[in-house]
Order: C-alpha cells, then sequence, then structure tokens
C-alpha cells in the first residue's frame, strides 16, 4: 500500500524579502514566528497575537498589508523511509495558495500557480535520513495578479479586475457579502508518499443506463506499474450482504470495466427517497496473488438528466432516474474567509440544516473553491444534489497560453476528484460571466475573454472525462441572446433586492429555473454582539454599515422594511425587524415559484452561509447559528404545503380565495384545513372554518374557493392537518401592510421542560401573536418565526451549547405584536 508521512509539525513562518510599506513595526522581518499547516498566514499572525480579531469591527481595513506582502514557510523533518529505494518518494502538496517555489535542502524542486490543485514532486534523490529542510516561499497573491494585469491588459470585471489573473479563491479578493483577506499559506495537507509496485492514479464510476429494473455500470481506472509483472485487478461493488465481485487483467494505463446489476438499489435526492450507497472496492493483485494496492469509496447508482424542451416548449429540469425533480436549494460560498478552519464538523452542521429545511440541491457558487471531498460525501449521504461550478465568476478571464494550459489542469484534476459522486447533478463552467459581459458591453458574449474556456475547453474535458453527466455553460445561460432571459435556460432573479424591487412583485416573474435569488437579513444579534464594539451597536454606525459589503445594502434593508414592516432603530429589534423582513420575502418567493410548477422547475436561494459576521443574503450565519429566515425556508419547502390566494375574480367582481395544496410526495395526503378569520385588534377568532384536504401524490389542486367580502383589518390564518390531526403547515394572508395593522398586546408564556439531558421549550400566548421568536446565547431552538393561536401549545426543542442547559433567564422573547400594540 501507499504509505504517507503527514508533515503537519514543527513549521515556522516569516516574512518574505518584499513586503508591504503598511507593514506593523511589531512585525520583525527576521523573526521566525510558529505556524500551523494546514493553515494561513492570517490565522498564524492571530494565533501568535501580532494581529487583533480580523473579523472584529473594521479590522480587515489594517490587515491589507498582510496580503501584499511575501511570505516563507519552513519545517525540518527526518526521512520516515528507506532511502535510494527502487520506488520513487513523493513530496506532495494537495493545496498551496497560491504562488510559491518549493525547496527541499536547497534545490528548488518546483513553483506552483493554481490554488486548486494537488502538486507532487519525486524527491528520492534529495531527501536525507535526518534533518530535511522544506521551504515554500509564497509571492504576494496581490502582487502577482497586478502584475499579470499589467502585463496582459485590464479586463472587464466586477470588484478588483485583478483577481481574474491568478487561479484563486475569487472571494478571497472581497465580495458584496465578504471581507477581502486574499489568503496565503499551505492550505491543504502536506506530506511524503512512497510509491507502491503500482499506483491507482484515479477512478471514475458511471451509471451508463437504469432500465427494466437493470442497471449498466461503468468503471474506469488508471494505473502506474513501477514493475513489470502482470497484475490483476479485482472490482467489489457491495451493499450490506450482497457483493459483486469482478476479475480483470489490468494494463498500465487506463483500464474501463462494465458491471451490469439486477434490482438495483438507486440512490435519490433528499425528499423523493433513500440514498443508496455502494461500496466500491478497486484491489489491484501482483502474481502470487497478494493485494499490492487498493481504494474504497461509497458510489451511487443513478442516472440523471437536464431537461431542456417539453412538447416543444423551452424548459428546464433535472429528471433524476426517470423521476421529475423540483430543485429546492441554496447557494454554497466558501464556509469561512480562512479555508482551513472549515472542519468535517462545520460542513456537517451547515448541510445537515439544508437537509433538515428540505432542501435537495446545493450549488458550489464559482467564486469559491472545488469543496474539500468530506462536502460530496456528506451531500452523497444527505440526499443533496450538487450544481458544481468551475471557478470563474463576475468578469472575463485571460486567454493566453500560459493561463489556459493552468486552467487545463485544473479541470482535468478536479474533474476526476469529483466525479464518482452521485450527488453531483452538473457541471457548469462560471458564475454570471456572460451575463455581466452581456449587460455592459450590449454585444454578444462570444466576443468576451476567456468564452472559449467555457464553450470548448471545458466540454471538450468533460466529454472524455464525464460524458453521462450534464454541463451548462454559465449561470444564467438561455438561448434567446440575452443570458437571463425568463424564456429559456436558468436565471438569476436580482430585479427583487438588488434593483430595488420589492418581493411582492414576484408574481410577474416566469422563470424556468431560478438559481439565485435573495433577500438580506442582519446576522444574530449574538453573533453581531461577538464582533461589534457596544458603542457600535447603531443601525446608522459605520461599523455596523461596514458588516454590509453591498453597495447600498443597509439603504435596501431599511427601504424593504420600512414598506412592510414597522421600524424601529433600537439595536434588538431593528436585527428582528430585519430577519423577520427576510424570512417573509423568501417564504413569498419560494412559495409563489413552487406553485408555478411546471413553468417553474427550481429555486436556490443566495445563499445558506457566511464566511464571516455580515448583514448578507445568508440563512445561516458565520457563527452557524440558523437565522430567522431559515425557519421559513424550512417552512416554505415542506414536502406538502398550502397557499392562500387572494385576488378579485372577473367574473363576479367579488373577491376571491383560493386555498391550494401542493403534495410533493409519491403518496396520496388525506387531512383537512382549518381556515380562521382572526380581527387584527383584538386577537379574536371571528371565523373558523374547516375544509377536507385530499391531496393527489405529486400534484397542485384547488382545495377551496371562497368568493366574499373581507373586511381588510382581518387576518386569515390557514393550518393543514393530516387525519390524525397533526398540525403539518401554517400560513397567513394579510390584507394590509402588517406596518398599518394594530395588534393586540400579547401575553407570551414559556415553561422548560427537562427529560434527562433534553430540554424542551413550551410557549403559550393568551391573545394571537404573530412571528414569535426566541434566542439564547447558548441554545438553538427548533422552530422560529411562529403565529401561534390563543392557548394554543407550541413546544420546541433545544439544542444546547457545550451540552449546557438553559434557563428561562437566557431567553428573550420576541413577536410583532410588541411594535404594533396600543
Amino acid at each position: 500500500m501507499l504509505e504517507k508521512f503527514y508533515l503537519t509539525s514543527n513549521w515556522k513562518l516569516k516574512l518574505g524579502n518584499e513586503y508591504s510599506v503598511s507593514t506593523p513595526k511589531e512585525i520583525k522581518r527576521e523573526e521566525w514566528i510558529n505556524a500551523e499547516v494546514p493553515g494561513t498566514v492570517h490565522t498564524d499572525l492571530l494565533k501568535n497575537k501580532l494581529i487583533d480579531e480580523p473579523f472584529y469591527s473594521n479590522n480587515e481595513i489594517k490587515l491589507s498589508w498582510i496580503a501584499e506582502s511575501d511570505w516563507i514557510y519552513k519545517t525540518v523533518f527526518d526521512s520516515p523511509f528507506e532511502l535510494h529505494n527502487s520506488l520513487p518518494i513523493k513530496l506532495v502538496f494537495e493545496g498551496l495558495d497560491t504562488i510559491s517555489k518549493i525547496f527541499l535542502n536547497g534545490t528548488c524542486i518546483g513553483e506552483t500557480k493554481n490554488m486548486f490543485l494537488k502538486y507532487e514532486f519525486d524527491v528520492s534523490n534529495l531527501l536525507m535520513r535526518k534533518k530535511n529542510k522544506l521551504e515554500v516561499h509564497f509571492k504576494s497573491p496581490v502582487k502577482y495578479s497586478k502584475e499579470e494585469e499589467n502585463r496582459y491588459g485590464k479586463l472587464q470585471v466586477a470588484l478588483e479586475s485583478h483577481r481574474v489573473y491568478i487561479r484563486k479563491a475569487q472571494y478571497s479578493f472581497g465580495w458584496d457579502w465578504g471581507p477581502s483577506f486574499p489568503t496565503i499559506g499551505i492550505w491543504r495537507d502536506v506530506y511524503l508518499e512512497k510509491e507502491n509496485k503500482v499506483v491507482i492514479n484515479d477512478f471514475r464510476f458511471n451509471t451508463v443506463d437504469i432500465k427494466d429494473d437493470f442497471a449498466v455500470l461503468e468503471i474506469i481506472f488508471n494505473v502506474k506499474k513501477n514493475i513489470k509483472e502482470t497484475i490483476t485487478g479485482k472490482i467489489n461493488l457491495s451493499y450490506r450482504n450482497s457483493i459483486i465481485e469482478k476479475i480483470v487483467e489490468t494494463v498500465d494505463g487506463e483500464n474501463r470495466i462494465r458491471l451490469e446489476i439486477e434490482k438495483p438499489l438507486l440512490w435519490m435526492p433528499n425528499g423523493y427517497g433513500n440514498q443508496h450507497l455502494y461500496n466500491l472496492e478497486i484491489q489491484i493483485i501482483d502474481e502470487s496473488n497478494k493485494v499490492i494496492n487498493s481504494i474504497s469509496k461509497k458510489v451511487g447508482i443513478r442516472t440523471i438528466e437536464l431537461q431542456l424542451k417539453e412538447n416543444g416548449k423551452d424548459t428546464f429540469r433535472f429528471i433524476v432516474n426517470g423521476k421529475r425533480i423540483f430543485a429546492k436549494g441554496v447557494n454554497w460560498i466558501p464556509a469561512d474567509a480562512f479555508l482551513p478552519r472549515v472542519t468535517e464538523d462545520k460542513y456537517r452542521k451547515i448541510l445537515l440544516y439544508a437537509k433538515d429545511a428540505n432542501m435537495n440541491f446545493i450549488r458550489v457558487w464559482g467564486g469559491g473553491i472545488y469543496e474539500n471531498d468530506i462536502f460530496y460525501e456528506l451531500c452523497d449521504e444527505l440526499g443533496l444534489l450538487v450544481w458544481q461550478d468551475f471557478m470563474f465568476a463576475c468578469g472575463a478571464y485571460p486567454e493566453h497560453e500560459e493561463f489556459i494550459d493552468n486552467v487545463k489542469e485544473e479541470i482535468y484534476y478536479n474533474v476526476k476528484r469529483l466525479q464518482y459522486h452521485p450527488s453531483i447533478a452538473i457541471w457548469c463552467g462560471n458564475n454570471e460571466n456572460e451575463w455581466i459581459w452581456y449587460q455592459q458591453q450590449k454585444i454578444s458574449y462570444r466576443l468576451m475573454p476567456g468564452y472559449k474556456i467555457y464553450s470548448k475547453i471545458i466540454p471538450e474535458i468533460l466529454s472524455e472525462l464525464d460524458p453521462h453527466r450534464p454541463y451548462w455553460e454559465s449561470s444564467p445561460f438561455g438561448f434567446d441572446g440575452d443570458p437571463n432571459s425568463q424564456s429559456s435556460g436558468n436565471r438569476h432573479q436580482w430585479d427583487i433586492w438588488s434593483r430595488w424591487i420589492d418581493y411582492n412583485e414576484v408574481v410577474h416573474d416566469n422563470s424556468l429555473f431560478v438559481t439565485e435569488f435573495g433577500f438580506q437579513g442582519p446576522a444574530n444579534k449574538i453573533t453581531f454582539e461577538k464582533y461589534i464594539p457596544k458603542q457600535e451597536r447603531k443601525i446608522h454606525s459605520e461599523v455596523f454599515e461596514f458588516h454590509n459589503k453591498q453597495i447600498e445594502g443597509p439603504e435596501r434593508v431599511t427601504r424593504f422594511l420600512s414598506a412592510h414592516l414597522p421600524l424601529s432603530t433600537k439595536w434588538d429589534e431593528y436585527i428582528y425587524l430585519a430577519q423577520l423582513n427576510q424570512g417573509l420575502a423568501l417564504k413569498t418567493c419560494l412559495e409563489y415559484w413552487r406553485f408555478n410548477q411546471p413553468q417553474t422547475n427550481g429555486s436556490i436561494i443566495w445563499q445558506i452561509n457566511d464566511t464571516w459576521p455580515v448583514t448578507s443574503w445568508s440563512l445561516i450565519d458565520s457563527e452557524l447559528k440558523p437565522k430567522l429566515a431559515y425557519y421559513f425556508v424550512k417552512n416554505s419547502f415542506a414536502p406538502v404545503i398550502i397557499r392562500l390566494n387572494y385576488q378579485t375574480c372577473l367574473r363576479t367582481n367579488e373577491n376571491e380565495l383560493k386555498i391550494i395544496g401542493l403534495n410533493q410526495t409519491s403518496q396520496k395526503f388525506s387531512g383537512y384545513v382549518e381556515l380562521l378569520t382572526l380581527d387584527s385588534k383584538t386577537g379574536e377568532i371571528l371565523n373558523k372554518k374547516k375544509f377536507n384536504a385530499e391531496i393527489p401524490k405529486e400534484s397542485k389542486l384547488v382545495i377551496k374557493l371562497i368568493e366574499k367580502k373581507f373586511n381588510s383589518t382581518n387576518i386569515l390564518i390557514a393550518t393543514l392537518f393530516d387525519k390524525k390531526g397533526n398540525k403539518i403547515y401554517r400560513t397567513h394572508f394579510c390584507f394590509k401592510e402588517w406596518k398599518h395593522l394594530k395588534l393586540p398586546k400579547a401575553k407570551i408564556n414559556l415553561k422548560l421542560i427537562n427529560n434527562n439531558n433534553e430540554q424542551a421549550l413550551i410557549i403559550t400566548t393568551n391573545k394571537a401573536a404573530f412571528f414569535v421568536d426566541v434566542i439564547a446565547d447558548n441554545a438553538i431552538f427548533s422552530n422560529r418565526g411562529m403565529i401561534l393561536l390563543p392557548r394554543e401549545k407550541c413546544e420546541l426543542k433545544i439544542e444546547p451549547k457545550r451540552n449546557k442547559r438553559i434557563k428561562l433567564d437566557d431567553i428573550e422573547v420576541y413577536s410583532l405584536n410588541q411594535f404594533l400594540s396600543d
């Protein structure tokens, strides 16, 4: 087997020969400090107490010198392997960020110019038994990219134009939701690796076809032989006690094998079936029948199709194993400004939030990174389809030979690394490049620098490496000249929010598939108070506004908040109200698009996560605390929901109320709807009606049509119950904007229930209470933003922080009533 020796200890760091003029005096040029690998220069400086917390206040401004300087890492190690062996010993860097030269025992063994590549160097002839000296010299990414821009010319690029000249995570130069921290460092594992007699370089797995309960599979693996003898490949595909085995003669280079399997257990997206994963093992066996190398991976059997036409009309729909999928998802950005801090636990928590919110799609956005292996393994496990962008975003890109060669190597490496995952639904060339070019230049995107990367280079590589998975040139993209057209392809809906259009206008949207849309809300109060000084906790403070990176972002939050809800300038009240407005906006849009099927076949929210504490479009803040909007999304994405559609009927000139049901599941839904009419001033129930709700599987229908006049100060509340009386979904309709209503004072009571090591919170209210929110520093609640009826009992599960019980005094309670009561 391959032997690995990880080089994770005894690393040191210091400034390089060239450094920023603004470098603080306390940073001694010749002084080595302790460093962590994997890690970054920023986080090492922080751990050595040489800089303040980068996320605190506006410290970002003070730290630009770090990325404008060169840096050197070094370590000394003894060789763990016998030297002068016939088999090579390689030095492997799984990720270097980004422009570097590597020296071993005084000899330069190579250079790197791509953050997204693994680099391997044969060091057999340079290693010594003791005290090997390894140094990595990093050049400033800012200086490098600016030098390249000066050399080749400025391109049309959003934000920092020089960023496109370096193959590095583009968001690190700053985005409209994130700070500018262009990182430097050994950001993934580094190790020595002793080659075996045979090396399995890479492998791919394809579901070629599924028909009549029979699957045809293809396994491709590349080997490198360091021996002359004949070798054999043994392929095991197993699920629990069922094993399929195939033995084949194996050649040096590419090997292709077909397997046929009866009654395969299929991998399905979350909400559409189970995520069956098979164990695939490839063993290499020598002439003495000894296993000399092997790899083992989990794979899923599934087919995926991107449907673009139906009955002669344009559509945009994913079909998995023959089943139509409505995409309910989120965009994913890197989960920290400093990538080595994104642990497996952090990945798992955020992705579990997505699954628990009834999502089935994650879009890995093109300004970030090709995520770590564990990200895709978790998506496989959780049933989250991945829309995988290649790492190009919001700009024209260079096309000179050196850059193109670098990109080709990047595409080959990452497609080979990720191709076998059943969760990856589609490869996409870039994020918004064609659309931005078209908007600004008013000429064909085919003239855009970099266009051949997405139209020629990437699809040619994919036709070789991954022909069974869809490819899409850009997001957004279509066939009508305008890449962001509603009539073909997919769309980014940024008229709402970014172009100052309110979320109620979503009813005029007829997108086929929405890959980006969103609405801003602040991070949770508890998160902000960790990073914003007490004297700056005002909605108009410079530091608070600094923690919103969109141009006119703070103004938009206030403008759209004032359209629907009361305004408060008190710190905690503003955060509650702004988060509530984000939740109402997402609920409005998501439910409109879900009920607009089959015209619309997917809605992917911008975005699930944050890189730092900020007012942004995220559902989960940087401290992994769900915002209020998360719970609105979770409910709106529920498998069975209802909607109140109120309009004037032209036939009768009467007001018409439709109660519409939507059932995403594969089973018929049987239950009932309870429709209440509430007096907004008193909170009393004026009218209660009950209607049967029988919704066929995978369909929508009108449960009840009501034609009558309603008092405009009343509030309608509809609750869907199953036939056992369990509450499935609750929605509301308000005839006026909330800000124009009077709500009753509601006395909200809290009671903690302790049961062994678990806690629950019971909430009751004497009057109807709207959008009740509970927060605590040391706990996360299973629901927030509920509408509670008089004397109704609501029980919430509590996820404690560090397994500590909470007390009633720890909990803060908010509701819309407190702002609209006399």
